[in-house]
């Protein structure tokens, strides 16, 4: 069951991508006045499918891709089981300019790069940017600057030095350039909002630089 899940998943999306991929060549096909004969989802024998104007909109049997057929253009023929159709001359795509063949065919790849790149935006504009909880003490070294401030195990920090829902990383770096140096500090206790003051204590390391240490440890 999880293999036949796994497949129409990926069919699923494939048909997606290719439907995608294929937009991008049949729009700009369209907006040059360029017969577009077929658009097929799949490649093969047609399945199902309706026509629209001069366009074919098919399901074709294997779904491994698919393609536009554009007027004068036979490079799909095979895959039709089809020759060349008796198309305007304004209309075919093997007499339009290079530049017009080149836009034709990078629209393809423009409109996946489009929609792998607005997808994370949207999704971001809908559901929001996570924001990461703001980290929770678990241990206070006795006699530490955490103590002396005031701060409990369980004590959420949800800002410091002014900055909203710091990380852990971010409050370690700040202290350890602030020895000595009154930092101000609002933790979440009980529901709570409590403003306080903390003074990184001093220390040295092994090259003798000083550096503030906090005397916390944030519960993982």
């Amino acid at each position: 069951m999880t293999y036949l899940i796994g497949g129409l998943a990926f069919i699923f999306i494939l048909g997606a991508a290719v439907v995608i991929h294929e937009f991008g060549h049949f729009i700009v096909a369209k907006l040059f006045k360029i017969r577009v004969e077929t658009f097929s989802v799949g490649f093969g024998p047609r399945i199902f499918g309706r026509k629209w104007g001069t366009t074919d909109y098919r399901l074709s049997a294997i779904p491994l891709g698919g393609y536009v057929k554009l007027g004068g253009d036979e490079s799909n023929a095979p895959l039709e089981g089809e020759g060349a159709s008796d198309i305007p001359l304004e209309e075919q795509f093997n007499l339009r300019p290079r530049w017009q063949k080149f836009l034709v065919a990078v629209a393809g790849p423009v409109m996946n790069i489009l929609t792998a790149l607005t997808i994370p935006f949207f999704g971001a504009m809908i559901q929001g940017v996570p924001v990461m909880p703001a980290p929770i003490v678990m241990v206070v070294a006795e006699n530490g600057a955490g103590a002396k401030a005031g701060i409990k195990p369980g004590d959420r920090i949800v800002s410091f030095d002014g900055k909203e829902n710091p990380t852990w990383e971010r409050i370690v770096n700040d202290a350890l350039i602030s020895p000595d140096q009154q930092i101000p500090i609002i933790v979440e206790r009980n529901g709570e909002r409590l403003p306080l003051n903390i003074t990184p204590t001093m220390r040295k390391d092994e090259r003798g630089n000083q550096l503030g240490s906090l005397g916390l440890e944030p519960d993982t």
